[in-house]
């Protein structure tokens, strides 16, 4: 693991990083569905792949990914890869810190830079998440959804 993460890392090093905007946090209310919460000790070490960003299918062929561990998170965007910070409360509301982002441009598939871009939004307006089902959710300020996810297999 440990291997992975330096080799992460010199790649950002290598290629560039680019920050994205910091994180607004707004504050969330209780929430009635709280049932349906994602616990931060659940989701801790797990890996995810997004199927559905801002309402728009992720193609195929294009992988946008989400794995999270004790306080880091990181994964692929579309076309480049990214590492931000995350904590959950025990509300399930989250915050991720500010993005940081290998800077490759990526051609084909077409779409790759549009998922890569509604990733970023996503996890900069995210406030709460929880699970429905196999999916994890991730929701705005007011509870609407911003991207669905499912458990990354192979990993």
């Amino acid at each position: 693991m440990r291997q992975v993460v330096f080799v992460m890392l010199a790649a950002l090093a290598v290629t560039g990083c680019a920050a994205q905007p910091p994180h607004v946090q707004v504050p969330m209310a209780p929430d009635a569905a709280s049932s349906r919460a994602a616990a931060p000790e659940s989701l801790r070490g797990t890996d995810w792949r997004f199927v559905d960003v801002e309402g728009t299918a992720v193609p195929e062929g294009v992988v946008a990914t989400l794995r999270l561990r004790d306080g880091r998170a990181s994964g692929k965007a579309g076309c480049n890869s990214y590492g931000a910070s995350w904590e959950m409360s025990t509300d399930s509301g989250i915050r991720f810190g500010q993005t940081m982002a290998t800077k490759m441009a990526c051609m084909a598939p077409s779409s790759a830079m549009q998922v890569e871009r509604g990733v970023f939004d996503v996890l900069q307006r995210a406030v709460r998440m929880h699970r429905d089902g196999e999916h994890l959710v991730l929701l705005d300020a007011s509870g609407q959804p911003l991207a669905t996810l499912v458990p990354e297999s192979g990993t």
